[in-house]
């Protein structure tokens, strides 16, 4: 009797050994466990899907861009050339898009560029205003494109053309006088637009890291392992945080622009506006100057004597992986 008793205590008090052990185990694993999010409200819900949707569209990688925007130009051409298009709101060039937008494109491109790389430049720059400026110089470089090249078109048509009446020799008092002026028309449109395109693509490629660069601010080691003033780093946290709604704004207005200069690069391909060789012409164009301000002068910048200029999201945080 004595025997049971006593096994049946020692089975007891093993059981009780298990459960505390089992508690105990729980408790260690729900201490490892990170803490569940604050469950998310219909506008944070928006703005996750709406930045989404911006990453797609604007972080597609440029020279797959390229390509598209290359292959686009020169098959859209070959098909206005075999198959005439019914007219419609958008084969006139008096259409809003082309009036309010791509007229002043260049103009647009600029004014959301600027915005951008002076909020995010402010952030990694750790609020140098000397090096905000200095992001702010490939826009000069881009601008000097955009402006060089729309006058050496106007150039190139005055030059290589002959009026339609043949006592006219030149071509503004070929126009003046109610004459056609058949000219080399290089493609204005298609060159601003993928210019524009190509130089939207670049300057937001730093958003990818984007978030990395909060986290990165947030930890109390990240000024020890890149050798920065806890100071700066403290200053641009704040900025980082302090801007960061605003930079997202900025993000939907490129996205935004870039999904009309697209739509607008179709347009002016598949309307006759201008022949196969001139809307090809440009497009190439485009690609040229894009290669020499990312590729040559900013690669070049790196190592050589152009040493001004910084590659965007270039600064002592080196936080993007972007190359």
């Amino acid at each position: 009797m004595s025997c049971d008793i006593s096994n049946f205590l020692a089975k007891m008090a093993a059981t009780r050994r298990f459960e505390d052990d089992k508690t105990k185990t729980k408790t260690t694993r729900s201490k490892d466990k990170k803490p569940l999010p604050a469950p998310s409200s219909v506008g944070d819900f928006v703005v996750l899907v709406v930045m989404r949707l911006c990453k797609k569209i604007l972080l597609v990688d440029t020279s797959v861009k390229i390509g598209v925007y290359l292959i686009g130009v020169m098959l859209g051409s070959v098909f206005a050339d075999l198959v005439q298009l019914p007219k419609s709101y958008f084969s006139n060039k008096h259409n809003l898009l082309n009036q309010l937008f791509v007229k002043f494109g260049w103009g647009w491109t600029l004014c959301g560029l600027v915005y951008h790389i002076g909020l995010t430049s402010y952030v990694y720059t750790l609020g140098k205003w000397n090096m905000v400026k200095v992001h702010l110089l490939r826009l000069c470089i881009a601008s000097f494109w955009w402006y060089t090249m729309t006058s050496l078109f106007l150039y190139v048509e005055s030059v290589v053309g002959v009026c339609s009446d043949k006592k006219y020799f030149f071509r503004d008092p070929c126009l003046k006088n109610g004459k056609a002026w058949l000219g080399f028309d290089i493609s204005g449109h298609i060159f601003l637009l993928i210019h524009s395109l190509l130089t939207i693509s670049e300057e937001v490629r730093l958003f990818k890291d984007w978030k990395r660069l909060g986290e990165m601010l947030q930890d109390n080691d990240f000024p020890k392992s890149k050798n920065i003033k806890s100071g700066d780093v403290k200053e641009s946290c704040k900025a980082y945080k302090a801007l960061n709604s605003y930079v997202k704004i900025g993000i939907v207005i490129l996205a935004v622009l870039m999904v009309i200069w697209e739509f607008m690069l179709i347009i002016s391909t598949i309307y006759r506006f201008h022949t196969t060789s001139q809307k090809i012409s440009s497009a190439f164009l485009a690609v040229g100057c894009w290669f020499v301000s990312y590729k040559v002068i900013l690669g070049y910048g790196q190592t050589g004597s152009l040493k001004l200029l910084k590659k965007p999201g270039e600064s002592d945080l080196n936080f993007t992986r972007v190359k």
